[in-house]
């Protein structure tokens, strides 16, 4: 082929299995169909009378062996983990152009599919589903496009992790192409295959110009974040609120008041590993981890404070008794205010941040849902005057063309 073929993809999510965040993958059943044209005088002399006449009347024709014999873009997908369980068949159909017939694979996948989850804003984050299908050609060979016709989707009733998380109704499609490099091992150097190096140079573009076209189609899904809400930022914000009961234990037992104040930074440091064994070793903080570690500091200043007052105690008391309304006690009241407001502003600042940025992006998803689904209403409108059209004009058309011409 002189120049690249497009080829059309639309791929549909049959089911969406268990999305294992601690290992970034996901289980996926989907069915994938790329359609592309191909003349059909270099085509139908493998057809049958009958398959001829099928497509003469606008019907589909099932082709058994059409990868044996015929031209195919050797689709693959870039992201599975493992072998893939694929089932692929062939079929032709009329074109609008009568002389173009459009030949489709419909291909079913089932397995597992790598993930890069993005856990910045966990446990509310939202999670990028794909499959990433590919050409073994290049880009001057084949170009992989989505169908403008026929929409990607995604089924949501077949969802097992529907505890876990939230699907949405949307699906997203994105076009890339990637670099290859040429790889060439020093035994093949000097064997010095002349005719060989020399067919695959004038076959291979340049190691600048080989690149691969790659369709992306994603799916999304929300974590439901209530489990974590409850067992993670409410037991730490429990932790954190027992602290401040140090306070209220009299100033001549300061050295009681470090104790409880180590005890619970020892807890909550066990507690915060706890909750990290059920995430991937990431390289940057989660939103439970930031509130974690702030929780964490603010058990340490407390205990760096007992202790300093404790040595205040010692230094200026000789029984270490504190007596009322000293300016001991009044210090100690000022750096309670002091950490009671740090404290609220942190949290409010919490959930401003919360509404803005996690959820706002959760909003955006449920727009996005609806701008789907009034896409999906337009194209079946669409699709509808399409075949009434078609059913109007094709017994004109058809009359003039032969099963030759075909």
């Amino acid at each position: 082929m002189d120049k690249a073929t497009i080829v059309y993809v639309r791929l549909v999510f049959l089911r969406i299995g268990e999305i294992d965040t601690l290992n970034e993958k996901y289980q996926a059943h989907a069915s994938i169909e790329s359609r592309w044209f191909v003349p059909a005088d270099k085509f139908t002399y493998i057809l049958s009378s009958d398959d001829q006449l099928r497509l003469r009347k606008d019907k589909s024709v099932l082709l058994d062996k059409y990868a044996e014999c015929c031209w195919h873009p050797e689709i693959y997908i870039e992201n599975s983990l493992g072998d893939l369980k694929e089932q692929i068949k062939y079929s032709a159909k009329l074109g609008k152009d009568v002389q173009m017939i459009q030949i489709c694979e419909h291909r079913v996948i089932k397995g597992s599919f790598w993930e890069k989850l993005e856990l910045q804003h966990f446990p509310s984050d939202v999670q990028d589903l794909s499959i990433s299908v590919a050409s073994m050609f290049y880009h001057d060979k084949v170009i992989l496009i989505a169908d403008p016709l026929r929409l990607s989707g995604v089924n949501r009733e077949a969802f097992v992790d529907q505890q876990e998380w939230s699907l949405y109704e949307h699906v997203d499609t994105k076009q890339r192409f990637i670099k290859e490099f040429v790889f060439r091992t020093d035994d093949a150097v000097e064997n010095n295959d002349d005719e060989i190096d020399d067919q695959q140079m004038k076959e291979v573009p340049s190691s600048e110009d080989r690149k691969r076209s790659i369709l992306t189609v994603t799916c999304h899904a929300a974590r439901q974040s209530q489990y974590f809400f409850w067992n993670g930022y409410c037991l730490i914000l429990l932790i954190t609120m027992v602290s401040f009961c140090t306070f209220g234990i009299p100033l001549q037992y300061a050295v009681n008041r470090l104790q409880v104040s180590c005890t619970l930074l020892l807890t909550s440091i066990t507690f915060r590993w706890t909750v990290n064994r059920s995430l991937p070793t990431i390289s940057y903080l989660t939103s439970l981890d930031r509130y974690g570690i702030a929780g964490i500091f603010n058990l340490v200043f407390h205990s760096l404070w007992h202790s300093t007052l404790s040595a205040i105690i010692w230094q200026t008391t000789p029984d270490y008794r504190v007596p009322k309304h000293s300016w001991i006690e009044f210090v100690d009241h000022s750096m309670f205010g002091v950490f009671v407001s740090v404290f609220i502003i942190y949290h409010l600042a919490m959930i401003i941040w919360l509404y803005c940025v996690p959820l706002k992006y959760r909003r955006r998803m449920k727009q996005k849902d609806v701008q789907y689904r009034i896409l999906m209403q337009e194209k079946i409108r669409g699709n509808i005057n399409r075949s009434l059209d078609s059913e109007n004009s094709r017994p004109s058309t058809a009359a003039h063309i032969s099963i030759e011409q075909l």
